[in-house]
C-alpha cells in the first residue's frame, strides 16, 4: 500500500512539475505489441536542467522507478520486489544520463491487454518527483505454429525435466515475426521468449533438435538468404547464423553423432543482429541500477 501511494504521488507530482521541470525525464519503448514473457526493453533518459549539480538519492521512495498501469489508472502493477534501495548518483549540470532495463524482469507484465508505463525520478534535495512521458504497449499472444515436448539431458541444468518448445508468429510493424518460447508447463516456468526473425509470406521454417535437444530453426529471410537460430533447452539464446543458397533450398540434416548442419547453403555473416530484443540480463530480484552517462 505504501508503494502504491508513493507511486500515485509520483504521478501527480510529475504532472505538476512538467511545465517547470528541473529534471527532464524521457522514456522510449520501441514497439507497441509484445508477446507474453518477451523481454520488454525501456530506455530512460534524465537531463539536468536545474542549473546546478543534483544528487539523486533515495528518500521517502527510491529515486528511480516506474509507474505501470494495466487497462486503467486504478489497476496499478506492483514491482516484483518492493523493498529495494539504489546507490546515490550525481547528475552534473546540463548532463544527460541514460539507462536501459527489461521491465519484465522487474514487474509481472504478463496479462493480456494494454499497459501505460511512466518512468519516475525522485530528487530528494529538490523535494520533487519528475515523471516522463507515457509509453503505451499491449501484451498479446501469437499464433502457435509448432510445438514439441523434449527432455532435458542429465548433464544440463534442470536435468530430467520435460520442457515445451513452441514456435509462434505475431505481427510487427512491417513483418510477421517468428518467436520461440521455452517453458516447463508442470512448474509453470517460462525460461525465455525470443523474437528470432521476420517471416516471408507463405514460407515455413524448418526445425530440428540436436543431441542436447537444442532447437535449430532455419528460415527464409529474403531472396536466397536464410537464417539459422539455435536456442537451448533451458531457454538460452545461443546463436544466429546467416546462409546463402543461390541454387537450391537448404535443409537441416542430423548426423550420426546427433549434430545438426545446414546442407545446400554457404555460411555468411549474420544478416540480423542476434536476439535483437535480448535484455541486459538482470535477475528477477534486481532493480534498475544507476543510470549510465549518455555519450
Amino acid at each position: 500500500m505504501k508503494y502504491k501511494l508513493t507511486t500515485l504521488l509520483a504521478i501527480l507530482a510529475g504532472a505538476l512539475t512538467t511545465a517547470h521541470a528541473q529534471l527532464k525525464v524521457e522514456i522510449e519503448i520501441k514497439r507497441h505489441y509484445y508477446l507474453r514473457y518477451e523481454p520488454l526493453l525501456a530506455t530512460v533518459k534524465v537531463t539536468n536542467l536545474a542549473g546546478r549539480d543534483v544528487l539523486l538519492e533515495d528518500g521517502e521512495s527510491p529515486w528511480f522507478g516506474f509507474t505501470i498501469t494495466q487497462g486503467g489508472p486504478a489497476n496499478l502493477i506492483s514491482p516484483r520486489n518492493t523493498d529495494y534501495h539504489l546507490e546515490p548518483l550525481e547528475i552534473k549540470i546540463g548532463e544527460t544520463l541514460k539507462r536501459q532495463v527489461d521491465l519484465t524482469q522487474l514487474y509481472p507484465i504478463s496479462e493480456f491487454g494494454p499497459y501505460k508505463i511512466t518512468a519516475n525520478i525522485y530528487a530528494k534535495e529538490l523535494n520533487k518527483y519528475f515523471g516522463s512521458n507515457s509509453a503505451r504497449i499491449e501484451i498479446t499472444e501469437g499464433h502457435v505454429l509448432w510445438q514439441q515436448m523434449v527432455g532435458v539431458p542429465d548433464t544440463m541444468r534442470n536435468a530430467g525435466a520435460t520442457h515445451r518448445v513452441t514456435l509462434l508468429t505475431a505481427p510487427g510493424l512491417d513483418h510477421q515475426y517468428l518467436y520461440c518460447r521455452i517453458e516447463d508447463p508442470e512448474a509453470s516456468t517460462v525460461f525465455g521468449t525470443h523474437r528470432i526473425g521476420h517471416l516471408i509470406d507463405n514460407t515455413q521454417p524448418q526445425m530440428a533438435f540436436d543431441a542436447t535437444n537444442t532447437l535449430h530453426v532455419l528460415q527464409l529471410l529474403g531472396p536466397k538468404m536464410y537464417q539459422l537460430t539455435q536456442i537451448g533447452v533451458n531457454g538460452e539464446f545461443i546463436a544466429q547464423t546467416g546462409y546463402e543458397a543461390p541454387k537450391y533450398k537448404p535443409v537441416l540434416k542430423r548426423d550420426a553423432a546427433g549434430g545438426i548442419s545446414v546442407r545446400g547453403a554457404t555460411r555468411i555473416a549474420t544478416p540480423e543482429p542476434a536476439s535483437p530484443d535480448a535484455p541486459p540480463a538482470p535477475k528477477l530480484s534486481d532493480r534498475p541500477p544507476g543510470l549510465t552517462r549518455a555519450k
